[in-house]
């Protein structure tokens, strides 16, 4: 039979809807009948919610990260069915209407969402019959929060078994969770060999290469991590600013200490061949780019993280061997300082990243998510 696969993300934050366009590269890829389509619900909802919705976020996780934190975890604890869960959902489906109406319109025979507020749109649609389609959820970091939990989702795809569990644990029934990574780019399932990444970027493959990215924003704390790797030696800086061009011209008009070289990128659609280029990376810790990293095997050094998703992301890497932390600028230099002198350790975490990694996670939840019910 033809699909027709509705894949919804949200824009709060680029990883959402970047691990969204994985899953259509991955339908378009499978040689499946039928078609995929991307929406984010934010811009199917009213003006007023998309802008309270995402300046709050944003403000919130700057202003006051501890209050996100706070909310976070309190969140995490409200039962599924509980009124205030059930508030919220009705507050959510009355900001929401021209997402639903535009769901309606399209029919499709399957739903995957890769951010908890169209999925729980999608379930409450699910199971009040406004909508025939089988209805899957990607989780995209590496948390199981309870507000990913919905009565009326067929299936959640999740990182790992531990998250599995963890979800469990939280109300989704055990034979509708099924452990399969967090879905990146195809391509991602594809090495990249170092020597040509350095030759087609450039760079001297006698020198040490690290890589700083600040997301598709230009967000964290790119200048002061830049000038303390700096300082770390005879070292070739890739730093990465996304959209952000007065970070960029920022970066190019800093006079940095010794002889480290900085190349400075803008918003690059080939980060795979930058990372296949690096010794190591010096990031945060956000769901998507370090399961890229996994992908890639490329060892990762975590600056502060926004308290809540990316803590948790921060204590997976770490556990699993691939990453370590960074809390402040001192730990930066020194941690990186003795990477860079211990190629022994690089490799160990290297070789813990590839382990823990699944970059076909994107084609196993197409394959999954379309069969569902024998669909």
């Amino acid at each position: 039979m033809a699909h027709k696969l509705l894949i919804a993300s949200a824009s709060a934050g680029a990883g959402h809807t970047r691990a969204a366009a994985a899953l259509k590269n991955a339908f378009d890829l499978s040689g499946r009948p039928g078609s995929a389509e991307t929406v984010d619900i934010i811009e199917h909802t009213s003006p007023v919610f998309r802008r309270l919705y995402l300046t709050s976020y944003f403000s919130v996780i700057s202003a006051a990260p501890w209050y996100w934190r706070f909310l976070y975890h309190r969140w995490d604890k409200k039962a599924v069915a509980g009124i205030e869960r059930r508030s919220v959902c009705v507050l959510d489906r009355l900001n929401t209407g021209r997402f639903i109406r535009f769901v309606q319109e399209r029919r499709p025979s399957h739903v995957l969402c890769t951010h908890f507020l169209p999925a729980e749109v999608l379930a409450w649609m699910r199971r009040t019959g406004r909508l025939d389609a089988h209805v899957g959820v990607a989780v995209t970091d590496y948390d199981a929060h309870r507000m990913w939990i919905n009565e009326g989702t067929d299936h959640y795809f999740v990182p790992s078994d531990y998250l599995r569990g963890m979800l469990i644990s939280k109300g989704a029934p055990a034979d509708r969770v099924t452990t399969t990574g967090i879905p990146i780019d195809p391509a991602f399932a594809r090495p990249i060999d170092r020597a040509a990444a350095m030759a087609e970027l450039g760079l001297d493959p006698a020198r040490p290469a690290i890589l700083t990215t600040g997301g598709g924003t230009g967000r964290g704390g790119v200048r002061k991590t830049v000038a303390t790797l700096a300082k770390c030696g005879d070292v070739q800086i890739l730093a990465v600013t996304g959209h952000n061009e007065r970070l960029r011209r920022a970066l190019d008009k800093l006079k940095l200490d010794g002889p480290a070289r900085l190349i400075t990128y803008g918003f690059v659609d080939y980060i795979q061949t930058l990372m296949a280029a690096a010794d190591l990376i010096v990031t945060k810790p956000g769901g998507m780019s370090t399961t890229e990293c996994l992908a890639v095997g490329l060892p990762m050094v975590l600056t502060v993280p926004i308290p809540g998703q990316e803590e948790k992301n921060s204590i997976f890497l770490v556990g699993c061997g691939a990453a370590l932390p960074a809390r402040n600028t001192e730990e930066l230099f020194s941690t990186v300082t003795d990477l860079l002198g211990r190629p022994d350790r690089l490799a160990r975490m290297k070789a813990a990243a590839l382990k823990t990694a699944r970059p076909s996670a994107a084609a196993e939840i197409i394959d999954a998510v379309l069969t569902l019910n024998g669909g």
